[in-house]
């Protein structure tokens, strides 16, 4: 989050009259010399900073300076603005005082139109804990080590360079360079257990790829054809997108690819009498498999 340690320097720096780049360091969690750069990416960028050498030397803003909040414009200042609320939302409080600088100094109050609750309905300390411990690990380039379940339920031990968390279909997920597969991988936050930092460095630009977000192109699919009975219908809005559905007197007809795998008839089970399978046959056949398997269990 560089961008936003610059602006905070920059606020610290307006608030006090005169620090040194070794408190800095302190408050900000790096090295002397990242704050040193970051000071010379300021200069670069128009802000008169003062570096004084000597017992009474250290680091200043020109008296005379004053934010230019026209640098940037209306609708720039409130997308700012925006991001952070919805970052601040993740219980981090570094985001939530930064939001807080960036109204004082654009000199906006926030108008509340917006919340971004990534949080589940329960409060879960340790998946915050979880989410911190791997967004520090992620800006401060440190393998991790960790157990995960996958899902068939097996756990591994796994080593990790971590590239980035992103959030996708109402969940948290890291994606990240697995050591041992020599492969690039996606890990669900929920399903990450023991999680350890080390103190081992790794090259984040050399290991840097974007994550690709959707279905792999090599995934089967098939098209099926369900039937959501009325009660189910915000569900079916929830999770459907509008062109698959179609309203009919005895229920909701989906009608789209799926990925197919295990997870999916387990999915479907789930919802009782409350979903009928329409096509394809082999899938009402899987279903009628299961359910008879589940007799035996409970008849």
């Amino acid at each position: 989050m560089e961008s936003g340690r610059l602006f905070e320097i920059l606020y610290y720096l307006m608030e006090n009259k005169q620090t040194t780049a070794k408190q800095l360091a302190d408050k900000f969690e790096v090295s002397t010399r990242t704050i040193y750069r970051d000071l010379d990416k300021l200069l670069v960028a128009g802000i008169p900073i003062i570096t004084k050498q000597g017992v009474d030397g250290g680091v200043s803003l020109d008296e005379n300076f004053v934010f230019d909040k026209s640098l940037l414009d209306e609708s720039q200042q409130e997308q700012i603005l925006l991001a952070l609320s919805s970052l601040s939302s993740l219980h981090v409080s570094e985001y939530q005082e930064l939001l807080k600088h960036m109204q004082t100094i654009f000199q906006k109050e926030s108008e509340e139109w917006l919340d971004v609750d990534f949080s589940s309905w329960h409060q879960d300390q340790e998946m915050n804990e979880k989410f911190s411990q791997l967004k520090d690990a992620i800006l401060k380039h440190l393998k991790i080590t960790f157990h995960y379940i996958n899902a068939q339920g097996q756990k591994s031990h796994r080593d990790v360079f971590p590239i980035k968390l992103f959030y996708k279909n109402n969940a948290w997920y890291l994606y990240g360079y697995e050591v041992k597969k020599a492969d690039y991988r996606t890990y669900k936050l929920t399903r990450i257990q023991q999680l350890v930092i080390k103190d081992e460095q790794f090259d984040r630009s050399a290991f840097y790829k974007e994550p690709h977000l959707t279905y792999e192109e090599n995934q089967t699919k098939i098209d099926v054809v369900l039937k959501f009975q009325k009660y189910l219908g915000s569900f079916v809005y929830d999770q459907f997108s509008d062109q698959d559905i179609q309203e009919k007197e005895d229920g909701y007809w989906i009608h789209t690819s799926m990925p197919y795998h295990p997870w999916f008839l387990s999915f479907l089970l789930s919802f009782g009498s409350g979903v009928e399978i329409i096509e394809p046959h082999s899938l009402r056949e899987e279903m009628l498999h299961e359910i008879h398997t589940l007799l035996k269990i409970y008849g």
